[in-house]
């Protein structure tokens, strides 16, 4: 039987609460006897060996849960639990693709923090409803109103409370003040006018206008609770049904769609899986398109965490996995025809990078097979070559990523490797000025000239860099020129990549032999000759610049700051909340926190919650000394 079908992402900060939140569902809905315990490694979601061993989320996981129960289903729930922390962001972002909305934690003990204004951004400029849940409610200390305050800045509209302060709903009770309901259909002129003439349907009314406000991103509802003793959640799952029940039905944006991927894994049974959600009626044997390549489903597996149970066919929603075909990407389509459908995905910011190599060289080979497996398996990790050293660099999002990409690594890989310290990628930029040069090489004794070219170097006020002319010149020369300025802006200082610099070509005086064989060389030696030397002085070393937030008892508080200081943060703001413990936001340079983290833990006794969103743009970036 098709059951109705949906699918909440959850999404948070680092110890929001959401693996507890999706435990606590699993056994109110009969799939688990009893809830698993993080510290204990016992949870469905957070399997993988370095989620066990670190008490955190790495990657995604689908829960699929059928509601109230297996044997009186009347819902398919389809969850995806996201990681919370920021260098595991591209997870969140692809699980996005296939989630109807998204659930978001609060805890209410801590309040917001960067990573939920940041998660609700993102909900926003998706076009996701959102949803919130105020968790750790039973916490003495918890501040529900000051979560309120704070959502609306996120928002950017009030959000609607559902819940009172004894836990009940008065939706769901269908009984309640005129106060409690009106928020919910007062946006809507229809239903407010038909309330008017018939005040006696308020409730109906209200949970109608609800459901359209919430489907439609005018309202966002609040409930709240404690995941971790279950306060509130069959509240929140019986609210699930209405939202699912009275969804508005909706055509598909783009028929010849059939499919989206969204995460590939390696599952401890059936080994490398490529999941996707199912846009059309699906079966094994149907045969589709992806990036130009023709691909056959050959077998079909609906997972749930480290459960999977094969089937032959799938209804539209349903998110399933496949070990037929594994080289499509997160972001990736399935398409009925060969038509050409870009990526969905934005590429992951990878600005750090650790160099690695084999003791042995009759291990390059083997060594470079299993860091391609990782790059696999991660979206977010990427791998190159060094010309120079042949040296293989690996890239990722953070300091925490590479250090679990590291111990995956060693895993898979067991023979003895050297690595470089995580270092954070550096850029060159050029400064704010106009420099106006003349390109001219000769050559076997000055008998023979590349002519003279007349250009001037300009800031392009953001990072990006090009070449243009302003005469016209023969296409080879231009050619020269061009390939010249682009070689040398790749590793022009120092072996950094050179940003936000435009050269304006004003003329070119060819040499009085006029065009010769080897005049492009000519011109690209003098080009590459001139560039290399004009690079170092007017450029400036650059870096990503990270954005922190520490919560932390008050007792630490001055060895923190202090710490901070000697690796040059700017403290924006110290806030003092509830029961002795302090809010830091402030920001530095990326380079200059390597290593932080840990630092932090011993400081603090493990009690330092820190948040770490690093930026690298034109406008957030640090000058490195």
């Amino acid at each position: 039987m098709f059951l109705p079908t949906l699918n909440p992402g959850i999404f948070a900060h680092i110890d929001a609460g959401k693996t507890t939140l999706l435990e606590r569902i699993l056994f109110v809905t009969g799939r688990i006897s009893a809830p698993g315990r993080i510290e204990e490694g016992t949870t469905e979601s957070d399997y993988l060996p370095e989620e066990i061993e670190r008490g955190i989320s790495i990657q995604s996981t689908v829960a699929r849960i059928q509601y109230p129960s297996s044997e009186n289903a009347r819902l398919l729930l389809q969850f995806v639990d996201n990681p919370g922390h920021l260098d595991f962001q591209s997870q969140a972002n692809a699980s996005l693709l296939v989630a109807d909305f998204g659930l978001v934690l609060i805890d209410s003990y801590e309040g917001l923090k960067s990573q939920t204004f940041q998660n609700v951004e993102m909900l926003r400029k998706s076009g996701k409803p959102i949803f919130i849940f105020l968790n750790k409610l039973d916490r003495q200390g918890a501040d529900i109103l000051s979560s309120l305050v704070d959502l609306e800045v996120a928002l950017g509209r009030e959000p609607t409370l559902l819940f009172r302060e004894d836990g009940t709903v008065p939706l769901l009770d269908k009984s309640g003040a005129e106060g409690e309901f009106l928020p919910l259909l007062e946006w809507d002129a229809s239903l407010s006018e038909e309330y008017l003439k018939h005040p006696e349907r308020l409730s109906e009314l209200a949970l109608l206008g609800f459901v359209r406000g919430f489907w439609a991103g005018r309202i966002f509802p609040v409930l709240g609770g404690s995941a971790l003793h279950g306060n509130g959640v069959k509240e929140l799952l019986s609210i699930f049904e209405l939202v699912a029940l009275g969804r508005p039905k909706s055509s598909p944006q783009n028929e010849e769609i059939a499919g989206i991927v969204f995460k590939r894994e390696v599952h401890p049974e059936l080994g490398k899986l490529l999941h996707f959600q199912a846009l059309a009626p699906m079966q094994v044997g149907d045969r589709f398109f992806s990036e130009g390549a023709a691909l056959q489903i050959q077998n079909l597996y609906r997972i749930s965490a480290r459960e999977a149970e094969e089937t032959s066919n799938a209804e539209p929603g349903e998110l399933l996995a496949t070990t037929s075909f594994l080289s499509p990407h997160p972001g990736d389509v399935f398409t009925r025809h060969n038509v050409p459908n870009p990526n969905l995905l934005s590429p992951a910011r990878k600005q750090f990078q650790i160099l690695l190599e084999p003791e042995r060289g009759e291990d390059r080979e083997e060594f470079w097979g299993v860091l391609q497996e990782l790059a696999w398996l991660d979206e977010s990790v990427s791998l190159d070559i060094l010309s120079d050293t042949g040296q293989f660099r690996l890239s990722g999002t953070g300091e925490l990523h590479l250090e679990i990409s590291l111990s995956r690594l060693k895993e898979s890989f067991p023979k003895s490797f050297q690595t470089s310290g995580i270092k954070v990628a550096r850029f060159a930029l050029w400064k704010n000025l106009v420099k106006k040069v003349a390109f001219q090489h000769t050559a076997f004794d000055q008998k023979v000239s590349s002519g003279q070219v007349l250009a001037s170097l300009e800031s392009s006020h953001s990072f990006s860099k090009g070449v243009r002319f302003q005469t016209q010149l023969p296409e080879e020369v231009e050619s020269a020129i061009a390939f010249a300025f682009e070689e040398v802006l790749a590793t022009g200082r120092n072996g950094d990549e050179v940003l936000g610099v435009q050269m304006i070509v004003n003329s070119f005086e060819p040499p009085s032999g006029g065009f010769g064989e080897d005049l492009s060389s000519l011109i690209k030696v003098a080009v590459i000759k001139g560039l290399k030397d004009i690079i170092p002085s007017n450029t400036d070393p650059i870096g990503p610049v990270s954005e922190i937030e520490i919560l932390l008892p008050d007792s630490y508080l001055g060895d923190v700051l202090a710490s901070l200081a000697k690796r040059e943060a700017k403290i924006r703001k110290v806030v003092s909340v509830a029961e002795g413990r302090s809010l830091i936001q402030a920001s530095a340079a990326a380079q200059n926190l390597l290593g932080f983290s840990g630092v932090l833990r011993n400081m603090a006794q493990g009690r330092g919650v820190l948040s770490l969103d690093t930026l690298f743009d034109f406008d957030h970036h640090s000058v490195l000394h």
